[in-house]
């Protein structure tokens, strides 16, 4: 009698201890399943190369793939025009065509927000002034994305007129990191097309 009451004793211990494991293997998964959905809301790629460089030049024949690399005073007076700085000498450009002449000009640009990265397109008129600009991929939390109708703020701006984040183009609340990004990379294209595209013209 003793014998059978210390068995169903352990027994109940037993099934006591399987139960908290199985709480804890069930909480783990939700907590991994969390994770991977908080993970992919980070992860956004809005639209493919192809596809936003066909919406960039609607008209165009054909879009010819220029790479452009700049020389050491073409790059002191791209980052005196933009007040922002260039990282690379390769600079990349895509040019619609229709009948052979250019209807616009589109360059791609990745950078980093704050750990992660996010990609634009920003497209400009044969005159120099901006279209518009698409945000492509954006790696970091979207509360930081930079809003649709904050980016058309630049619509039509010029490099040589000056673009001021906080004067010209007001800064986004909190989030600092993304809109200054936005805007030194669309600045940074602008001032390249002015002294590299337009500034071969010129000559």
């Amino acid at each position: 009698m003793i014998r059978s009451t210390l068995d169903l004793d352990m027994c109940f211990r037993l099934f006591s201890i399987i139960k908290i494991q199985a709480s804890v293997i069930v909480l783990a998964f939700l907590i991994i399943n969390l994770f991977f959905v908080s993970s992919n809301s980070y992860a956004r790629v809005f639209i493919s190369k192809a596809e936003a460089l066909k919406l960039a030049f609607p008209d165009a024949d054909t879009i010819e793939k220029k790479p452009f690399f700049l020389k050491p005073e073409q790059i002191v007076a791209i980052e005196k025009l933009s007040k922002t700085k260039v990282d690379s000498k390769l600079f990349l450009l895509y040019i619609g065509k229709k009948d052979g002449q250019p209807t616009g000009y589109a360059a791609i640009d990745t950078h980093t927000v704050r750990t992660k990265s996010q990609t634009i397109l920003v497209v400009i008129n044969p005159d120099g002034s901006l279209k518009y600009t698409e945000i492509l991929a954006f790696f970091e939390p979207l509360e930081y994305k930079p809003t649709e109708s904050w980016i058309d703020l630049f619509k039509d701006k010029k490099i040589t007129n000056g673009i001021k984040i906080g004067y010209d183009i007001p800064n986004i609340s909190g989030a600092t990191l993304s809109s200054n990004g936005t805007a030194n990379a669309v600045k940074k294209i602008l001032a390249v097309f002015e002294i590299v595209v337009k500034g071969a013209k010129k000559d």
